[in-house]
């Protein structure tokens, strides 16, 4: 996160600017991303391994009776102490490296804290259904890049999500994650107002307003309410795939 602040000069990149700037919105949405990615490389390496490392273990303890939802909440306990220190540590560098905006919702460290929180989470989530899938380390650790590119392709910042695309996006945790960043940046409130040529038509912009970036409080909730159901989902198929793995 820190480093980020050497290659973007600008740090006042969330905040409205005196004079409109065109460059300014994709530039701050090209940070949320980076903030997006960096949060979902930690949570599934973090995680990929965490379930399969253990199969031998895990099998032998099962024949003794070890409970299933024990397990997982165990893993999901110590997975969320992880990603509370980290969301805490990732709000604090972005406080330190770049002017903070002033959302109408949420205070900024609250909504950057709680949007970090979930996306790792999430992410951790999403690592240990992969580790209960997959049969050795091996395995998971090649699993990060699958993951991870798709993440990248449909989180819509790359490239506009339109027709089949849109629809992959709604499962991908970076459409959610870079909604709820940009939600509380006001994405489309740096976007300068389209100038009009002579002849009325309008000039086009290279940056255009999105629904994804609205800054309402139903937008904010619903971002985070998918993240949500993304973790109930991933643990709750976790949890599936492992009891498949019972000797009867």
């Amino acid at each position: 996160m820190s480093l980020i602040s050497l290659a973007v000069k600008n740090n006042a990149a969330f905040l409205l600017p005196e004079i409109p700037d065109p460059s300014l919105a994709p530039m701050a949405t090209k940070i949320l991303f980076v903030f997006t990615c960096a949060s979902l490389w930690v949570g599934l390496s973090g995680a990929l391994q965490e379930i399969v490392k253990e199969m031998p273990i895990y099998v032998r303890e099962r024949l003794v009776n070890l409970s299933l939802p024990a397990y997982l909440g165990s893993k999901v306990a110590v997975l969320s102490a992880i990603a509370i220190a980290q969301s805490l540590l990732i709000s604090l560098v972005i406080m330190i490296a770049f002017k903070s905006p002033s959302p109408e919702m949420i205070p900024w460290a609250i909504g950057l804290t709680i949007t970090s929180f979930l996306t790792l989470l999430a992410s951790y989530s999403l690592g240990l259904l992969v580790s209960s899938v997959v049969q050795n380390i091996s395995q998971a650790n090649s699993a990060l890049p699958l993951l991870l590119i798709p993440q990248i392709i449909f989180s819509g910042v790359l490239f506009k999500s339109e027709g089949a695309s849109k629809i992959i996006a709604w499962f991908m945790l970076s459409r959610w994650s870079i909604g709820a960043y940009g939600a509380l940046v006001n994405i489309n409130a740096l976007i300068p107002e389209q100038k009009k040529f002579p002849d009325g038509s309008l000039m086009p912009q290279p940056f255009e307003p999105s629904a994804v970036y609205d800054a309402t409080w139903s937008n904010l909730s619903l971002n985070w309410g998918i993240l949500l159901v993304h973790i109930v989902v991933c643990l709750t198929a976790a949890g599936w795939f492992q009891k498949r793995k019972d000797i009867c």
